[in-house]
């Protein structure tokens, strides 16, 4: 039983900076504010939760941060793109169904005018601020695996970067004009980028290991005219053509990890 609840334990976290978040809102006496961002984000991340385990992934850790949370997934980096623009979308799916719940009891006088206004208000910010694309959130994942159907992973990583630090800019610039004062979800969102650009090559490798370990599923086969291995796409079998040969990616990839050893 005791590893039973360790094991419970280690999947579910509430950061630090959310203890901050809702200290400070008791102590201005707003607890139903507090209580209405923590059931919307909490059923955001349980829509996350659901088509994870319906796909069949281990999730390893849910983390709940001041405006969302992170659900880590032991997955391949090689996953099904369509399966990554499920998990990024089921949160905003499982915020609208909440809010026709929400639409129904305000109907039928089961919650107020006021609970029901400042719910909507919530929500709507949530989900906007989710569908930002700025890694790590839902947006940059959608964007990130829409991009990854045209480019190849490599390529892919560096357009969504560009867009994610864009937006950041962008997100900045809106909060200094409006005085909103998110200084801790900014800063948390600049953490992210940075330890993203810092672990791509990591990242990358564990892409190309994949590939070469693995027989990955083959839903497409591509013919390149040159031999380049950033070309390499998720999804995609690549046949690499020089002179009058063709090469596998499996057979290149086996040269490059032995060429390394």
């Amino acid at each position: 039983m005791k590893n039973t609840l360790n094991h419970y334990k280690m999947k579910f976290k509430i950061n630090s900076a959310t203890y901050f978040l809702i200290l400070s809102f008791l102590l201005t006496g707003l607890i139903k504010n507090i209580i209405l961002i923590y059931i919307i984000v909490i059923t955001h991340e349980l829509g996350h939760v659901l088509i994870i385990k319906k796909l069949k992934y281990k999730i390893t850790k849910i983390e709940i941060y001041p405006m969302g949370g992170i659900t880590s997934i032991d997955k391949k980096i090689n996953t099904k793109i369509s399966h990554e623009l499920l998990i990024s979308i089921f949160g905003i799916i499982f915020q609208i169904i909440l809010f026709c719940i929400m639409f129904i009891l305000y109907k039928n006088n089961f919650i107020r005018d006021n609970t029901y206004n400042l719910f909507n208000s919530y929500n709507k910010t949530i989900m906007i601020f989710n569908l930002l694309p700025i890694i790590p959130l839902d947006g940059y994942i959608f964007l990130r695996s829409i991009l990854e159907y045209i480019f190849s992973y490599k390529k892919t990583y560096y357009i969504s970067l560009i867009i994610s630090i864009i937006s950041i800019i962008l997100f900045i610039t809106y909060n200094e004009i409006f005085s909103l004062n998110n200084y801790l979800i900014i800063s948390f969102l600049i953490y992210k980028i940075i330890t993203s650009i810092k672990e791509f090559k990591y990242i990358y490798m564990r892409f190309l290991t994949e590939r070469y370990l693995y027989d990955l599923p083959k839903y497409k086969f591509k013919y390149e005219n040159k031999i380049n291995i950033n070309l390499l796409k998720k999804d995609t079998y690549h046949y690499f053509k020089k002179d009058s040969r063709v090469y596998s990616e499996k057979k290149l990839l086996t040269e490059i990890f032995k060429y390394n050893k």
